[in-house]
C-alpha cells in the first residue's frame, strides 16, 4: 500500500473503522474511515457507498462498494468462482459460487449472513464486480438473495424467508 501510494501522491486510502485500525494503521498517510453507508465522490460522476459486511463472507474486516451511478456491487468475496471464465457474464453465478463454498469453506458462517446479504441486494445492483469470478451482468437482486438463502440453509438447516422471491 505504501508503495502505491508512493506513486500515487494525491490518493487516499479509505476502510471501514475495523479495516482502518487492523489492517491500514502502518499506511503512510492517515486513511480515511469510512462509515457504514458514507457515499465518497470519486469525481467523473463516479460515487461509491461503503456497506459494512463484517465476516461476510469471512474478515471481520469486510466491506462492500457499491457505485451508485452504474449500479455496480463491488462485492469481494462473495460469488468467488473456480476456475478461468470469461471477465463477463450473464450465466449463473449462484451454483458455482455454492459449489466454491462447499469445497473450499471460505466463509465464517453466523446467523447475521443472510440478512447482511439481503441488505446489499436492496440496492437492486444491475452488475456484481467479484473478486474471484467473472463480473455478473444482470438480475443481482435474485443472485444475491439466492445466495442469502443458501447462507441461512447452512447456518438455520432452512430456507430463508425470502427463498422464493
Amino acid at each position: 500500500m505504501n508503495e502505491w501510494l508512493a506513486v500515487a501522491p494525491r490518493a487516499k486510502v479509505a476502510q471501514g473503522q475495523i479495516g482502518c485500525l487492523v489492517s491500514l494503521n502502518d499506511a503512510d498517510r492517515t486513511p480515511q474511515v469510512l462509515q457504514d453507508g458514507e457515499v465518497v465522490d470519486l469525481g467523473n460522476g463516479k460515487r461509491v457507498r461503503y456497506l459494512d459486511t463484517p465476516h461476510i463472507p469471512h474478515g471481520w474486516d469486510a466491506g462492500a462498494l457499491y457505485e451508485e451511478i452504474s449500479g455496480t456491487l463491488l462485492c469481494g468475496d462473495l460469488f468467488t468462482q473456480l476456475g478461468d471464465g470469461p471477465a463477463l457474464t450473464e450465466s449463473d453465478i449462484v451454483g458455482p459460487a455454492i459449489a466454491a463454498e462447499d469445497l473450499l469453506k471460505y466463509s465464517s458462517l453466523n446467523p447475521g449472513m443472510g440478512k447482511t446479504i439481503r441488505r446489499l441486494a436492496e440496492l437492486s445492483p444491475r452488475t456484481l464486480a467479484l473478486m474471484h469470478g467473472p463480473s455478473f451482468s444482470g438480475d443481482g437482486v435474485t443472485a444475491l438473495r439466492a445466495l442469502a438463502a443458501n447462507y441461512d440453509s447452512r447456518i438455520l438447516g432452512h430456507a430463508s424467508p425470502d427463498a422464493a422471491a
